[in-house]
C-alpha cells in the first residue's frame, strides 16, 4: 500500500516537473521570437544579393512547361 506522504510526495514532483517544463518552453519561444529577423523577407541592401527568384517569367510558361522543366533539372542535377 501506498502510503499519503509518499503519494504527496510524488504529487509535488510532478507539479514541479510540469511547471518547470511549461517556463522552459515559454523561455524557448521568448528565445526564438527575439532571434528571428524582424523583416523576413525584405530587399538586401548593400551587395547583398536575392538568392531566390523564379525559373522564367511566369507568364510565358505553362503549368506544364513549368513541370517538365523541373523534371529536366531533378534528372539532370539530382536534386
Amino acid at each position: 500500500m501506498v502510503s499519503l506522504r509518499r503519494l504527496l510526495e510524488w504529487a509535488k514532483f510532478l507539479l514541479l516537473f510540469v511547471l518547470l517544463t511549461l517556463l522552459l518552453y515559454q523561455v524557448i519561444g521568448f528565445l526564438a521570437e527575439y532571434t528571428e529577423p524582424t523583416k523576413r523577407y525584405r530587399t538586401p541592401t548593400g551587395r547583398a544579393v536575392k538568392v531566390f527568384a523564379p525559373f522564367g517569367v511566369p507568364e510565358q510558361t505553362t503549368l506544364a512547361q513549368e513541370w517538365k522543366e523541373r523534371l529536366f533539372l531533378f534528372y539532370w542535377i539530382g536534386e
